[in-house]
């Protein structure tokens, strides 16, 4: 409940909360943390031997301060920002938040907010110094119990406190809402959600904050910055990849990718088995696929897909009209564009849905697919029965349509 807490108070309203959050950041980790350590461990600090305490392998980091003009912190508070904005559902203000300007014009934005001066932290001192001195297990041992008897012994009291401040949070929510709110699944489509990592999608500014963050440390510690792209081969660990199992299976592709071309015959393609580790290579001749029949006469496979070419002012009914034509002996029950019902036989064909029904039938494709003007094609997946079939069972293997507009 005080994780949950915590995020619900630190909700940003705006963008440029979340400008003000990234900004902040960059103080605690690049110049506060930094100093914090060097509050510890200063420059002239020996160890127990009389050796200085900052010698090779240990480098000092020098603390950073934010500079609106560099482009790696400005790299760094707009993706962090793009990020919790993200997270929390609010608008990014840009049409190209990745651009050049868009960071520079965030930079200044960042370089309004000014942070608290540092002021050395006792307790982190603290930290620091068991951290570096390895307390024994003894010690490690106490501390742990310590902590499991504190752990023990909350509050009743602040349970409670807890539980009232987040129940004041969540109604001043509802009320700013536009429908009533609640349960789990409107926390998770409108309040908060999580970011899953994806290397393969510039846009979602992980590498971005994964490149300008690793950078502004290294930077601390005078090391040589890493460009983007190579920050992207190491953080997807794509570089052993490459060099082993993706390239293998890449090259056998390739070979049967070839033989397409130059139209060899199926007893020439391979179906091929491979493990690097033991290691061990098999090959063998594909099977032929499977076949699906819907009708006398009508056999689909799983590559099959149904096309119908210029769908332009095409409505629901000319599809179904069409596919019962061209598929005599099918009857089309529903219609769906990415698993969304466009089309829902059983709800359509309810007392008191007639006009409803109608409506949708005579509605064109193009509107009831939602596509934008320039979508050269949609995709749809419809579900048929048998006429002469009394059950009316789906039938299953029946291919996707692409309507062409």
């Amino acid at each position: 409940m005080k994780e949950g807490l915590k995020l619900l108070r630190k909700k940003p309203k705006n963008f440029m909360d979340c400008v003000e959050y990234a900004r902040m950041r960059f103080e605690k980790l690049f110049n506060h943390d930094t100093r914090q350590l060097l509050h510890v461990y200063p420059l002239d600090a020996k160890t127990k031997d009389g050796n200085l305490f900052w010698s090779l392998p240990k480098r000092a980091p020098v603390p950073i301060d934010f500079d609106k003009d560099n482009m790696l912190h400005c790299t760094f508070v707009t993706s962090m920002a793009c990020l919790r904005a993200t997270i929390f559902f609010e608008p990014i203000p840009s049409d190209a938040p990745r651009s050049g300007d868009f960071r520079k014009t965030v930079g200044e934005m960042a370089s309004g907010f000014k942070p608290d001066p540092f002021v050395p932290d006792d307790a982190k001192t603290k930290e620091i110094q068991a951290s570096v001195q390895k307390e024994g297990a003894e010690d490690e041992e106490e501390k742990k119990e310590g902590e499991d008897k504190e752990e023990g012994e909350t509050d009743v009291n602040e349970v409670e406190k807890l539980k009232a401040e987040f129940l004041a949070i969540y109604h001043q929510l509802n009320d700013g809402a536009k429908q009533p709110i609640g349960g789990s699944e409107w926390i998770q489509k409108n309040l908060i959600k999580s970011e899953e990592f994806e290397k393969d999608n510039d846009a979602n500014f992980h590498i971005d904050f994964m490149y300008s963050m690793g950078n502004c440390r290294a930077s601390c510690y005078g090391l040589e910055p890493m460009d983007w792209i190579t920050v992207k081969l190491k953080a997807g660990r794509i570089v052993p990849a490459l060099a082993t199992t993706t390239a293998a299976v890449s090259g056998m592709q390739t070979l049967e990718l070839v033989k397409l071309l130059k139209g060899c015959k199926k007893e020439d393609m391979r179906n091929i088995f491979l493990n690097l580790a033991v290691p061990i290579m098999q090959a063998g001749e594909p099977g032929n696929v499977a076949k699906e029949k819907l009708l006398e006469g009508v056999e689909v496979t799983l590559w099959d897909r149904w096309e119908v070419k210029d769908a332009k002012t095409m409505t629901l009914q000319g599809l179904i009209k069409h596919i019962e034509e061209t598929y005599v002996g099918l009857e089309v029950r529903d219609v769906m564009k990415d698993g969304t019902p466009i089309f829902f036989h059983a709800i359509m064909s309810a007392p008191g849905k007639e006009q409803e029904r109608k409506k949708v039938l005579e509605t064109t494709l193009k509107k009831l697919a939602d596509s934008e003007a320039e979508d050269a094609y949609v995709d749809l997946a419809i579900t048929c029965v048998r006429k002469d079939d009394e059950a009316a069972q789906i039938l299953q293997g029946v291919p996707p349509v692409r309507i062409f507009f």
